[in-house]
């Protein structure tokens, strides 16, 4: 079985990801995936390449804060990148899931499942939820960012996130983490009973 869990951000799904993978899944983060994708020095040369050497620091190496903030500014930008990491985050993710394809668990945590074109992977989608002032609250928290920054991360995945697909879970994370991690071992029974 194969669970693919969307959302945006701030709606918890790392913590439901790491709850999954406590309970014996093999987990496969997109966010993870990325960031191993960013610390490649071939990625540095192509985003350079193709955006300029103003998202360079001084030892040569990626400034992902400054990539991130000028991204998250600009729509046309942020395509270009992902043009960039998609691909290469799509081959790893393709075959992780080969690799480990006797697991009777896999979770990909991908928020951009759909928009990637990887939901053929998945058997199973989750769909997590949250109230708008819990997602800023958790990733000002998280990310250590303003509230107009978490605002805007928001409205870029508003834009950005595609559910055309049947979802077949959704939970609704706006209580206790404790609440949380109960209807995901109530899901984590509905899995297994399948």
């Amino acid at each position: 079985m194969i669970l693919g869990i969307i959302g945006e951000a701030g709606v918890g799904k790392s913590t439901a990801s790491n709850f999954f993978e406590h309970q014996g899944a093999y987990v496969i983060s997109a966010d993870l995936v990325v960031k191993y994708i960013y610390q490649q020095p071939e990625t540095t040369k192509k985003i350079i390449a193709k955006m300029g050497e103003q998202f360079l620091n001084d030892d040569a190496t990626l400034n992902q804060l400054s990539l991130r903030k000028y991204a998250f500014e600009n729509y046309e930008f942020l395509k270009k990148l992902e043009e960039i990491i998609w691909p290469e985050m799509m081959k790893i993710i393709i075959t992780e899931v080969e690799s480990h394809k006797t697991e009777k668990l896999i979770v990909i945590d991908c928020a951009v499942l759909f928009n990637a074109k990887l939901d053929y992977l998945v058997d199973k989608v989750l769909l997590i939820e949250s109230e708008e002032n819990l997602k800023i609250n958790r990733i000002k928290s998280r990310d250590g960012v303003s509230d107009n920054e978490a605002k805007t991360l928001l409205n870029l995945q508003k834009k950005h996130l595609i559910l055309d697909r049947a979802i077949d879970f959704i939970i609704k994370n706006n209580g206790s983490t404790k609440d949380f991690l109960a209807d995901l071992n109530n899901l984590m029974a509905k899995l297994i009973s399948e």
